[in-house]
């Protein structure tokens, strides 16, 4: 008998569950809240223009990358250009610009940082050295905890042809990256640790301290592997994903939330506005709770909360800007301690990204480009009433957001308009305040990393809260576990880095 298969949320680990359980038989139903799928890797039209909704770089999209595995094994294939220097970190006293190449890489370490340039390459070699081998690790397709055989993936095998190669990660599972650097000597060296912390709040929700190392290491030397622009924004893998579940006879119904979910003997009852069904197994990628034992945000982890700002502007400025040198993709800019920034309720780095501006159906606007910007904020302290004070707070964060990124580039004669959006924007729209899943310290990552099941009969967890975590890849990654799961292993890992 075929199974019934209820995804909630169009992210991209709802639709990576659904394709490859629709690849198997199953009938899925995609519901999503928002008129676009995507979630946090989609977008969403604002004012007649559409901004990405957060993510804008993509990894895993190599020829054996891990993204390009998934997606191969689906039928579909990403169009995707190589961002050879993706970001410049940008920190008070220097600026490192991130490159592909290893060699270059190495030689703008050195640069960077000459007053500690031979512990800093030293330390680098090692946190790369382990971060292939947690590549290879990975591409086994070991889904953490192990509850069941088919878990281990390829694991054994891969511990068998290569034992040598995970030790070094048995010796430092329980390390933080600020372990890592104290080995090295490093662990007061500040300039070093800014930089370092700077790309960790935004791949590990977290900094040195807490990182946990082993997917650290991985997420901090990524860029040598290949970073990404997709072609039409990063949406476009939730849209072939889509596609996808269509093509094998699924439904994917957007402008749907749900209102309530229950069981009923031996299936979910899954109700919306529109319609009332019974489903074998519910898979919820939404991050939001339904009830209790329906959501990982009910465990009472912390999660920060993002403060955005969508703004268009003249043309003129990447003309003016290309005449000194051309920009990055995008930049993570530290404004030095007691800048207005923190004190407006940021915290961590600036993200900037400079876009090809296109209106609401994706088409160019001539004579524009439009600037992304994001910075960690917590949760609390955001409701809009009073909403003077929701205002004036709001305001005064946008104000120092923009003036950070003066001190870098001259952005403000070219602002055409600017909107902002706080975590009372992110609960109004899509139900959470929290987003980019649980800091990847020891304990979340290593010690007890979320399950995509559920303490609930037939009721699957995926998405940023579920192992392997936080980000685009992760997340794909969550949502083929969890289809791995329903499926009871009957699909396997067909990556070559594991070899």
């Amino acid at each position: 008998m075929t199974q019934s298969i209820c995804i909630l949320g169009g992210g991209i680990s709802g639709l990576t569950a659904g394709a490859f359980l629709a690849q198997h038989g199953c009938r899925v139903t995609v519901l999503e809240k928002a008129v676009t799928v995507g979630g946090s890797a989609g977008s969403y039209a604002r004012r007649d223009r559409r901004f990405p909704a957060g993510a804008t770089i993509a990894f895993g999209l190599e020829e054996d990358g891990l993204l390009t595995g998934l997606f191969g094994r689906l039928g579909n294939k990403v169009p995707a250009e190589l961002l050879e220097h993706p970001m410049d970190i940008v920190l008070p006293d220097r600026t490192v610009s991130i490159c592909r190449d290893r060699l270059r890489w190495q030689a703008e370490l050195a640069r960077a940082f000459p007053e500690r340039g031979a512990e800093v390459l030293a330390f680098w070699k090692e946190l790369s050295r382990i971060g292939e081998t947690v590549f290879s690790v990975t591409s086994t397709g070991v889904s953490l905890p192990v509850r069941r055989l088919y878990d281990l993936g390829y694991l054994p095998a891969y511990g068998v042809k290569h034992p040598l190669r995970l030790l070094p990660l048995a010796r430092r599972a329980l390390w933080t990256v600020g372990d890592l650097l104290k080995a090295h000597g490093l662990e007061t060296y500040q300039p070093f640790r800014r930089f370092l912390d700077a790309q960790l709040m935004d791949a590990a929700q977290t900094d040195c301290r807490h990182a946990a190392l082993l997917p650290s290491s991985l997420a901090l030397d990524i860029y040598r592997r290949g970073s990404y622009f997709v072609h039409g924004g990063i949406g476009q893998l939730s849209e072939l994903l889509a596609a996808r579940i269509r093509e094998l006879g699924g439904e994917v119904l957007t402008a749907t939330p749900v209102t309530s979910l229950n069981r009923e003997n031996s299936s979910w009852r899954v109700v919306t506005r529109k319609r009332s069904d019974l489903y074998d197994a519910v898979v919820n990628s939404t991050g939001v709770s339904f009830g209790i034992g329906t959501s990982h945000a009910e465990d009472g982890e912390f999660s920060w909360g993002a403060f955005r700002i969508d703004a268009v502007l003249d043309e003129a400025f990447r003309h003016d800007h290309l005449d000194s040198r051309p920009l990055p993709f995008a930049l993570q800019i530290m404004p030095e301690a007691g800048h207005p920034v923190y004190e407006a309720g940021g915290h961590g780095p600036v993200y900037v990204t400079f876009l090809p501006s296109v209106d609401a159906d994706n088409e160019p606007v001539a004579g524009e480009v439009m600037m992304t910007c994001s910075i960690h904020t917590e949760t609390d302290g955001w409701e809009r009433r009073p909403k003077e004070a929701y205002q004036a707070k709001k305001q005064a964060l946008t104000d120092a957001m923009l003036d950070a990124i003066e001190d870098v580039l001259p952005i403000r004669r070219y602002v055409q308009r600017t909107d902002a959006g706080t975590p009372a924007t992110y609960e109004r729209y899509i139900g959470k305040t929290a987003v980019g899943g649980f800091p990847l310290t020891v304990r979340n990552a290593i010690l007890r990393p979320k399950s995509v099941s559920s303490s609930l009969p037939d009721f699957y967890l995926a998405g940023e809260q579920s192992f392997p975590g936080p980000g685009t890849l992760s997340s794909a990654l969550s949502g083929y576990h969890t289809a791995r799961a329903i499926l009871g292993g009957r699909i396997g890992p067909s990556f070559s880095g594991y070899r």
